[in-house]
């Protein structure tokens, strides 16, 4: 059988493994969690981007129908006698 003195001992040295195995896993976990957070912002930006892009496609849009609008009006009233 152990003496006491060597069971502390070997108590001792599994806690401070433990420990940093919990350390390892901390930081691994951080170091995800940033990685995700880092790529999630830079999708927010590509799709505020693009959103922006699409903004001014339909405000192009929009004037190109007023322009077909106003257009439509003007011939269907020479069309009328």
């Amino acid at each position: 059988m152990l003496e006491v003195s060597t069971l502390y001992l070997l108590l001792a040295m599994l806690g401070f493994v433990l420990l940093a195995i919990i350390v390892v896993h901390h930081h691994n976990c951080s170091d995800q969690i940033r990685h995700k957070r880092n790529e999630v912002r830079s999708l927010a930006n590509r799709l505020a981007a693009k959103n922006t892009v699409y903004e001014e496609q339909v405000t192009e849009l929009k004037a190109q129908l007023e322009k077909l609008d106003d257009e439509i009006d003007i011939l269907e009233q020479r069309l009328q006698p």
